[in-house]
């Protein structure tokens, strides 16, 4: 930090003159460092900027040197360092606000509904924000919150004009409006209850429309990445087939081998990132599926290698197991191991998560009609406990059990929020706590919480509707894949045959192309996943299916070929 503070005071005076002239000509770095909530001057960040585009000067001249003696053509790409250095700096300002709101739009409905629970038991909202400065749940908006909170009680800055200097400097809209507009409401002396309960309303139908358009991004996203990873797949293996019918060198390999296993595991992280960064993100991320994924792959190592005998360079008993299956399918079974026990182990999670919080959803309404007979909220958790809410029942039934004996609400419904992994659940049931504890769980409150997951159920309904019909494009891709890189490379050679070209190993060329088409397929399953649930882990399944379809389908293909060729 002393170094950092040393480096701001030597470029700006090196460069702080030029600096006003830069922000007030070229670009204007003050809202985009407020918004990215970099604590530095703009004139001293522009200072920065010079300095650091300076120090690479030398860079430039080498690169330029080396171009012009040596001929070696992608240094060139170097040449231009200052600028890259400069573009980077004007990037990064908005790519941190850019962060920042998305991180800070998965838990607004929710900081809106807690605020606005809150304000309907008389609870105001600055004590709700200084309330959120505590959440773990909600990382993002916490943050937020502590903002607020040191202008008041650090700076002596009144809590309305705290809150809107606060949302003056936020990146994301839906923020800006909420806290600006309570703030306004306040001056004006309107009906503030109002107001965060439309406002509230107002921002799940805003995020309702967002997810869609998000799912229709996404689903553009799956398309271009199969259109790319098929098509380009296709044209390079007509390239390979064509040059290793023609070469005898092992040039066309070595190539074949650096896009299988380079390219392509490159291109499938490029679009998993993009995919990461239109998604929604959620602070708690269950590892069960990667660490099964981990411990299945050291299992799948070894048969890898006893199936292919060692691949020659050990000599073992098991040698003959390689002349019985062959090197695509052994590649298949292997991934196949690999993925199939984790994608067991994360469909049995969804399944239960999706049932614990369509089980909270249900709770909450009848939580909601059993408190208007006039019971209090411990009593009313009680008679509840015999129904049937799926995954929630067990769950419900052990917190009953600890309320009798005396343990209080806040404890044990904390205790199942450290238990559960569905951040949807914590977040209800912290809620729920919140209501009771702070509020003293009036109808009004539960109500209120009610209605509110009710609408977080139906977005996260509409969002999956909205991205299941791209989910079979995989599949059709990985058969098309296989079968039309097995047809091209058949034609080919059965042509060359005819005409007495060249004598080759046709089943040779089938094997190394069938098992880099079954590599490719492994990849799309993982980013259909990525793409269509969010998670890395629910492309296992994907994967370990698409592994199975693209080895029966290279078994298939020359059977059908046989009776055309």
């Amino acid at each position: 930090m002393q170094l950092l503070n040393r480096l701001e005071g030597l470029s700006y005076r090196l460069f702080g003159r030029l600096a006003p002239k830069f922000l007030g000509n070229v670009f204007e770095f003050t809202e985009q460092l407020d918004k990215a909530r970099i604590k530095i001057y703009p004139q001293t960040y522009v200072s920065l900027m010079f300095f650091c585009a300076l120090l690479g000067v030398p860079v430039t001249i080498a690169a330029f040197i080396l171009v012009s003696l040596y001929q070696f053509i992608p240094l060139i790409f170097l040449v231009p360092m200052p600028c890259y250095i400069m573009i980077g700096f004007m990037v990064m300002p908005m790519s941190m606000a850019s962060d920042r709101g998305n991180n800070l739009e998965m838990e607004m409905p929710f900081a809106a509904t807690y605020i606005t629970v809150m304000a309907s038991g008389g609870i105001p909202p600055y004590l709700s924000f200084k309330r959120l400065t505590n959440v773990e749940l909600m990382p993002a908006m916490s943050k937020e919150a502590r903002e607020i909170i040191k202008d008041v009680e650090i700076l002596g800055v009144d809590p309305l004009t705290a809150m809107e200097s606060a949302a003056k400097k936020n990146p994301l809209d839906i923020f800006r409006d909420f806290v600006a507009g309570y703030a306004s409401a306040v001056i004006i002396g309107g009906d503030v209850s109002h107001y965060l309960e439309t406002k509230s309303q107002d921002i799940f139908k805003t995020r309702s429309a967002r997810v869609k358009v998000a799912a229709d991004r996404l689903g553009m996203l799956l398309e271009t990445f199969i259109i790319v990873m098929v098509l380009m797949s296709l044209c390079f293996y007509i390239l390979f087939s064509v040059e290793s019918i023609y070469s005898t060198g092992g040039s066309s390999f070595t190539t074949m081998l650096m896009y299988t296993y380079i390219f392509t595991p490159m291109l499938s992280v490029v679009f998993i990132y993009l995919a990461h960064s239109m998604q929604p993100k959620t602070p708690i991320t269950d590892w069960k599926p990667y660490k099964v994924f981990g411990l299945s792959s050291l299992v799948a190592i070894p048969i890898v290698l006893l199936l292919n005998g060692f691949f020659g360079i050990i000599q073992t008993p098991l040698d003959w197991l390689k002349d019985i299956v062959d090197l695509p399918t052994t590649v298949a079974i292997s991934l196949f191991i690999c993925t199939a026990p984790a994608a067991l182990v994360y469909g049995k999670l969804s399944r239960k998560r999706s049932s614990t919080e369509s089980g909270i959803a249900s709770f909450l309404r009848d939580l909601t009609e059993t408190r208007k007979t006039g019971l209090s909220p411990e009593r009313c958790i009680e008679s509840l406990s015999k129904r049937d809410y799926g995954a929630f029942s067990p769950e419900l039934r052990r917190i009953t059990s600890q309320i009798s004996w005396g343990v209080s609400v806040r404890r044990v419904f904390m205790d199942f929020v450290t238990r559960t992994k569905s951040w949807l659940s914590q977040i209800v049931i912290f809620l729920l706590v919140e209501t009771i504890d702070v509020g003293g769980g009036t109808i009004a409150m539960i109500e209120s919480l009610a209605r509110f997951n009710a609408m977080t159920q139906e977005v996260e309904k509409e969002k999956k509707m909205s991205v299941r019909p791209y989910i079979m494009i995989p599949y059709f891709a990985a058969v098309m894949l296989v079968a039309t890189t097995i047809m091209t490379l058949t034609f080919t050679a059965k042509t060359l045959e005819v005409g007495g070209v060249i004598a080759f190993d046709l089943e040779f060329l089938k094997m190394i192309f069938t098992t880099s088409g079954i590599i490719h397929c492994f990849l799309i399953g993982l980013v259909a996943g990525k793409i269509s649930e969010e998670s890395l882990a629910a492309g296992f399944k994907h994967s370990a299916i698409l592994v199975i379809i693209a080895l029966v389908a290279s078994e298939f293909v020359p059977m059908f070929l046989g009776d055309f060729v």
